[in-house]
């Protein structure tokens, strides 16, 4: 059964491509090797991987000028998050994204999908669950049934996923987090709802989940009616009641 990759909290097209490397085609692509060495340029993104010791000077010309060309189709400025990415680095790969109620409940999910493909070429499908609860692991598989595995990526309700977890059915997302600590800011996420996509396993704390927002329920107290009535601050369930 094939892992199916999780993200419910960020735009994480980017992660369910970003394992895909990125092939440089160049004006003598035939003679490319793995030999490469970094070549400063006027290009956006500043390196070029034009192999020069491989190379002739007017076939390295060309490869620079190919470069300059291609990532100019690009535009990473909108913030800084883009702006780290390379130009085009996802140019002819799609993620198909299962969203819910997108239009309401994560309309800026759209926005960035746009973003990010003027920035690196990548294409976000959109489609829309009819049962936030059960599409998903429909597609992901259980126990019992193998998943159709269409989708890259889910929005789904945490508490539904500790199969899918515990079959390792889900992409664990500590090494892509750990990469772009900076960019995605994890910690700053309020730990309860961090904690709520991750999964522990085999001694190992998993972040199978990236949340997009979390709910709680927190009793609030009228001090004023309080004071009105001469009554106490309850501190426990039964001065409440």
């Amino acid at each position: 059964m094939k892992a199916a990759t999780m993200k419910a909290a960020t735009m994480k097209a980017a992660t369910a491509m970003a394992s895909l490397s990125t092939a440089m085609a160049t004006a003598a692509a035939t003679t490319i090797d793995s030999t490469h060495r970094t070549l400063q340029s006027n290009a956006p993104d500043s390196t070029t991987t034009c192999p020069t010791s491989l190379l002739d000077e007017s076939t390295v010309d060309a490869c620079l000028t190919w470069q300059k060309s291609e990532s100019s189709k690009y535009n990473c400025t909108a913030d800084s998050y883009l702006s780290s990415l390379t130009p085009g680095k996802y140019a002819g790969l799609t993620a198909n994204y299962l969203s819910f109620n997108t239009e309401q409940a994560f309309p800026h999910f759209p926005e960035r999908a746009e973003m990010l493909t003027r920035c690196t070429g990548g294409t976000i499908i959109f489609s829309e669950a009819s049962d936030i609860a059960v599409d998903p692991i429909t597609d992901i598989g259980s126990a019992d049934a193998v998943g159709a595995e269409i989708y890259d990526a889910y929005v789904m309700i945490y508490s539904f996923t500790r199969e899918a977890s515990s079959l390792g059915l889900l992409e664990t997302l500590n090494e892509r987090i750990r990469e772009n600590t900076v960019n995605l800011q994890y910690e700053d996420m309020f730990p309860k709802v961090r904690n709520m996509g991750e999964y522990r396993k085999d001694g190992k704390t998993n972040i199978d989940l990236l949340m997009a927002d979390g709910d709680f329920f927190t009793p609030v107290i009228r001090i004023d009616l309080l004071e009105r009535d001469g009554l106490p601050m309850p501190h426990t369930w039964d001065d409440l009641v």
